[in-house]
């Protein structure tokens, strides 16, 4: 063994120092990777909120496309109604 700093059962030569210094490497390398995901996460949730704003958008279009056709069908029966009927025998026109 070397002494008070030598760490390990077989006296290996780690030493305190050693250990704190691996330690805060791996502590810096962790913040730099997190810094990273921390970016990456941010891009992700900018376009998902693209996204969400495009969605309300052709919700919207397309509510008002229903509108439309809900209101186009209901003429286009109404005008099937007035054919279909035809005219009253009894009609003044028709005497």
């Amino acid at each position: 063994m070397k002494g008070k700093n030598t760490m390990g059962a077989k006296g290996n030569g780690i030493t305190k120092k050693d250990l704190q210094s691996f330690k805060d490497e791996i502590i810096h390398q962790f913040h730099i990777i997190s810094e990273g995901l921390v970016d990456q996460i941010k891009l992700l949730a900018e376009g998902h909120s693209g996204i969400i704003q495009r969605l309300d958008r052709v919700e919207t279009r397309l509510a008002r496309i229903e509108d439309e056709n809900k209101h186009e069908h209901l003429e286009t029966r109404a005008l099937c109604f007035v054919c279909h009927s035809g005219p009253d025998p009894e009609s003044s026109l028709f005497n």
